[in-house]
């Protein structure tokens, strides 16, 4: 589980895990705290990073300043999230320490 930042060619590579919801979320909701490692200057969307089998739903995700990654929208108990690898642009404006 891991975001890749590559500053030279300004690409993001998200590879995390996938997860099952274990409580009903209604709304935004952090699913991933990175305590080490580089985190943005400010909240960067990550796109539709799970899948969601029932329903063919998938959930977005955003980068949050202090390394939370947050789902985007409500989750329901049992939802099973499965992850796909996403290579995206880092946005304009966007450093990282």
């Amino acid at each position: 589980m891991q975001i890749v930042v590559d500053e030279r060619n300004r690409l993001l590579h998200a590879d995390l895990s996938g997860f099952k919801s274990t409580v009903n979320l209604s709304h935004d909701y952090p699913v991933f705290q990175y305590a080490s490692g580089v985190k943005p200057s400010k909240a960067v969307s990550l796109g539709c990073l799970w899948a969601l089998p029932v329903g063919n739903w998938a959930k977005q995700a955003t980068w949050n300043a202090n390394g939370t990654i947050m789902v985007v929208g409500g989750l329901s108990n049992g939802d099973r999230c499965m992850h796909t690898p996403r290579t995206l642009p880092i946005p304009d404006g966007v450093t990282f320490s």
